[in-house]
């Protein structure tokens, strides 16, 4: 048995087969409803069927993403297809929705449930919370190193998978609301449009100028992973599963990449030493795809290391310059810095930003055609966009790698070893046993009842020879007996169809690795009306209003006006904040970070310990309720960053320990009254301000105006009031924490104001205003507007003003109305 599992990404059949073929212990792959890869061409029911069976009989692992979040009205389809999923026999089903989890474990209890990254996992407590929830495996944020994986994998036992290889997020995975709140495309629902993809250029808010990159436009996509030549330092760490990313990737990326890390983790094993990558693989898996690489935050590299800032698309390998382009003829002259193929892929880097490409059809060295050119030579080759001495010429696609890579799995099979015994007795039925090396074992009799030979008798040699064609199966005998009698006769078809009957049924055998008892999909309806306990919400309309403030200045604004529960982000002030509240009647509630390391959770725990008597914590991810419920500290509200987006996520944050729960910005105003109508603990809702749309361990700022070769420079952003400005001139905020984390906000404020009477009606009586980045003329103008409004149930005329003053600014109405994909 291997020591880790590769796991392998399969977007589509051939990808699969690709990955099966080229040595994946497990792939995962995506159904047509509940993957965070909708775009991917992703497998029917009937193709889930056919992929299980496949992998399954090759001794390959199937786990299915279910790794979105999910509605009230979706869970009856989310039940039946979880039973689809548990029937055929999937290994295991990915999350991140608390709500699925909790249904997994309701109604399939022994169906294995893995932590996607989307759940945001990043220190110690979370993963320990998930492991005492019935979690087999977590997937951990990419943004943890060696250390911070090491020091998790010595306190838990539950299976720890790390990302390898592959695309990164720029925002941490489960908490980018960016794709979502600029078109509607939720990355949460597996619609991510990738605006990290996207040109932006910083913009000094204050003196309303753009400070220009020295790198480049793209300053929130980054490079890809690639591990390969430092993989060893992560087996070492005693992680269970090593992941590549890449559902949307073309079969041959999947098996390159897959073949060379195969490759490097046998060789480790061989010789427990440090992996030796030959050069030849290491620029397959550059050509392949590449965005330039990074070792990642996993192996040291942060920073520019990270970022594509010149490109967010496959950039290919350089092999020359241009050396003269006749616009008449529409030829290019390049000199050659490697060898390129006709039936190659090329891109031209121009001065503009663009790069025009073309798949060479012919190519010509001094006037003869040639099939290639080599490294010194010079090639001419048709290009029809005009392009300029001295620019560089990048292959994109090599001909020749995507050839190797399809015979890697066309018309090949992975081998496995059988055994076999083979009884040929006379006056008994034949009979044919087969087992392999993981314990299946099956036992087929034919009809035939073996005969005295009249002429000419049957021999050992014989039926051997006809036994082993096992061509078209992934079986290979390792060993075979022939107990024959002599004298007997036994036609040649009827071994085969013996063989054939015994194959068959050892395909069953291995296809069924769990041996489940079916469940009827049909009867899910009547599991779900029993699933959440009804309750009588009483219908208590005390409106609460509630408010977030960065800084003691913002409270003192906030201070000035009636507010029910202030949440207080800046803890390593919170001595003063509690003392400027002493006496008043007001809640000061500690707002954690959404992000925190090993240090931060420290630095909490002591303010606990300190801070016997708060009057409650906002906690913000999973590391952070698992640590204040082991302190048994009380009362716990849970922020909008833990994604409740469903009846079943607020139900088992509540027989979690939670008193309140905030219900997820992206829910819609009809979704959010659902979830109201029988939620066990109070449920709040982001009525104003600025949306966090990213949160990145990565800084823009220090990035872009630090000079290359300079240490990174972090006065810069404490200094200045920057943001992010898109293609469309909207300018999103960018904050930084305590622990230089940076925040990109939404670029226009939610504003719900003129929708209050619907929101009360709804049952959404308690209402946030999160500030970030106002003054405090702001904050006394906004908190006004909205006490005029809830003593009024209407707008008034000063909320009118307020409003008109909010449109010309820009707001928006966020998910309440438009919902998300």
């Amino acid at each position: 048995m291997r020591q880790v599992e590769l796991l392998a990404p399969a977007g589509s059949w051939e990808a699969l087969v690709a990955a099966v073929q080229n040595g994946a212990d497990a792939v995962y792959i995506g159904g047509k409803a509940f993957s965070a890869r909708q775009n991917a061409s992703n497998f029917d029911a009937e193709e889930l069927k056919k992929a299980v069976a496949y992998c399954h009989i090759r001794g390959v692992k199937v786990f299915v993403t279910v790794n979105t979040l999910v509605a009230n009205e979706e869970l009856e389809a989310l039940a039946k297809y979880l039973a689809f999923l548990y029937n055929q026999d999937v290994d295991a089903v990915i999350v991140q929705d608390l709500g699925v989890a909790k249904m997994v474990k309701d109604f399939f209890p022994d169906f294995e449930i893995h932590a996607s990254t989307q759940m945001s996992v990043h220190n110690g407590e979370g993963v320990k919370l998930l492991e005492d929830l019935g979690f087999q495996r977590v997937v951990l944020a990419r943004e943890m190193s060696l250390e911070e994986i090491k020091a998790v994998r010595k306190h838990s036992n539950v299976d720890l998978e790390v990302f390898i290889h592959g695309a990164l997020c720029v925002c941490y995975s489960g908490q980018c609301l960016m794709s979502s709140m600029i078109g509607g495309r939720s990355g949460n629902r597996g619609r991510c449009a990738q605006p990290c993809r996207m040109p932006y250029r910083l913009v000094d808010m204050e003196r309303g100028r753009e400070l220009k990159s020295q790198e480049g436009d793209y300053l929130l996509s980054p490079r890809d992973l690639n591990t390969l030549e430092n993989l060893h330092r992560i087996l070492e760490t005693g992680v269970k599963s090593l992941k590549i990313e890449g559902r949307l990737k073309r079969p041959e990326y999947v098996a390159t990449v897959v073949g060379a890390y195969r490759k490097a983790i046998d060789q480790y094993f061989h010789t427990l030493s440090k992996i030796e990558a030959d050069p030849e693989t290491l620029k397959d898996v550059e050509q392949i795809f590449n965005r330039k690489f990074t070792k990642g935050y996993i192996l040291g590299d942060w920073g520019r290391k990270i970022m594509s800032f010149e490109k967010p698309s496959n950039r290919g390998i350089r092999v020359g310059e241009v050396e003269f382009y006749d616009k008449q003829r529409k030829k290019v002259r390049v000199k050659l810095e490697a060898v390129l193929h006709k039936g190659d892929g090329i891109e031209i880097w121009t001065e503009k930003g663009d790069s025009p490409g073309t798949v060479v059809e012919g190519l010509f060295v001094d006037g003869e055609k040639r099939d290639r050119g080599r490294k010194g030579e010079r090639i001419e080759i048709s290009f029809k966009h005009a392009v300029s001495k001295g620019q560089a010429v990048y292959k994109t696609s090599d001909i020749r790698l995507l050839q190797r890579a399809k015979e890697s799995y066309e018309g090949v099979e992975k081998q496995i070893p059988i055994h076999g015994v083979f009884q040929g007795k006379i006056w008994e039925n034949l009979s044919l046993a087969l087992w392999d090396e993981e314990g299946n074992h099956v036992w087929q009799q034919g009809d035939y009842v073996v005969e005295k030979a009249l002429h000419r008798p049957i021999g050992e040699d014989r039926v051997r020879e006809q036994l082993i064609k096992l061509g078209g199966t992934p079986y290979v005998f390792e060993s075979l007996e022939i107990w024959l009698d002599e004298g007997g006769a036994i036609p040649i078809g009827e071994i085969n169809r013996l063989r054939r009957d015994a194959v068959q049924q050892l395909d069953e055998c291995r296809a069924n690795r769990h041996r489940r008892k079916k469940i009827e999909g049909d009867g899910m309806k009547q599991k779900l009306e029993k699933w959440l306990p009804y309750r009588h919400v009483d219908g208590n309309r005390n409106i609460s209003l509630r408010v977030t403030v960065n800084s003691l200045q913002q409270l003192k604004a906030v201070l000035t006006f009636d507010v029910d529960r202030i949440y207080y982000t800046d803890t390593g002030r919170l001595e003063e904040a509690l003392a400027l509240v002493r006496d008043r009647k007001v809640e000061l509630v500690p707002a954690f970070s959404r992000i925190t390391d090993e240090q931060n959770l420290e630095e909490i725990k002591e303010i606990l310990m300190k801070h016997h008597d708060l009057q409650g914590l906002l906690v913000a991810n999973l590391g952070i309720l698992n640590l204040t419920k082991k302190m048994n500290y009380k009362p716990i509200y849970g922020d909008f960053s833990l994604n409740v987006f469903n009846s079943g996520a607020v139900e088992l944050l509540y027989r979690m320990g939670l008193d309140e729960v905030v219900l997820s910005p992206e829910l819609t105003l009809k979704q959010i009254r659902e979830i109201l109508t029988n939620a066990p603990i109070p449920c709040e809702i982001i009525v104003q301000g600025y949306l966090p749309c990213m949160v990145m361990k990565y800084c823009p700022t220090t990035a872009v105006m630090s000079r290359r070769g300079e240490q990174e420079n972090c006065s810069l952003c404490r200094n200045s009031r920057l943001g992010i400005k898109d293609r469309m001139g909207m300018i999103f905020p960018i904050i930084t924490d305590d622990h230089c984390r940076t925040h990109i906000l939404n670029s226009q404020s939610l504003c719900l104001i003129e929708h209050m009477e619907e929101i009360l009606d709804a049952g959404a009586v308690n209402l946030r205003i999160h500030f970030t980045m106002e003054d405090q003329e702001e904050i006394r103008e906004t908190l006004q507007a909205y006490r005029e409004v809830i003593a009024h149930g209407k707008i008034t005329a000063q909320a009118e003003g307020f409003l008109h003053r909010m449109r010309k600014k820009g707001l928006t109405k966020g998910h309440f109305y438009r919902g998300v994909l």
